[in-house]
């Protein structure tokens, strides 16, 4: 969504400030969702290999799901603080 400059030049400081804060977060809000989406995606496609036959997804695959979750939110977590160790903001 592309704001107007003419639009924007009539804001104050302060609604400036907000609507840039909430771009922000409305934006690392939409990433998130991507990534949720994406490692759904993955761990489905690896874990549920056959047609489901129930309401429920049986306990093998369940098995596998937590399984991919975790290790894609422990790749990810490795990933931000080597990233924060490069960038000097893993220093305390």
């Amino acid at each position: 969504m592309d704001i107007p400059q003419a639009d924007l030049d009539l804001l104050n400081e302060k609604d400036k400030n907000e609507l840039r804060s909430f771009i922000s977060a409305e934006t690392q809000r939409q990433r998130v969702q991507g990534q949720t989406h994406a490692l759904t995606d993955q761990c489905w496609k690896k874990c549920v290999t056959s047609p489901i036959k129930s309401n429920q997804l049986d306990k093998n695959e369940v098995s596998c799901m937590a399984d991919c979750v975790a290790r894609f939110l422990d790749v990810n977590l490795a990933i931000v603080s080597h990233v924060q160790k490069l960038t000097g903001g893993g220093k305390q």
